[in-house]
């Protein structure tokens, strides 16, 4: 009768710990604002993407990258390294290996 606790504690560290060591960024809404509007202003078209677009999916590299704003390096240094996408009308922080770890609400 011990053996079903001990599966669901053992389970429950299997796959809660890689989440909580994921590194994905939370964009607070002021800065989300700023990179929709410097998607607006530079007028970037939203690519397409086929199937969905969700954190931790690599993206290859004829997809269109482009620099995060340097008004938003300044509020929040840690997407300094990063780079943003726009697709499917939504946009993207992915980091150096192209590796979605956020999405910019509207």
């Amino acid at each position: 009768m011990r053996i079903f606790p001990t599966l669901l504690i053992a389970s429950s560290l299997a796959f809660g710990v890689p989440a909580a060591l994921a590194d994905d960024l939370v964009i607070a809404p002021e800065i989300g604002v700023k990179i929709h509007d410097d998607v607006k202003v530079k007028h970037y078209k939203s690519h397409k993407w086929d199937g969905d677009v969700v954190i931790g999916t690599t993206l290859p590299g004829d997809v269109e990258y482009y620099d995060v704003p340097d008004e938003v390096i300044v509020a929040t240094p840690t997407l300094k390294h990063h780079r943003y996408v726009y697709l499917n009308d939504r946009v993207y922080i992915v980091d150096g290996n192209r590796r979605v770890v956020a999405v910019v609400k509207d």
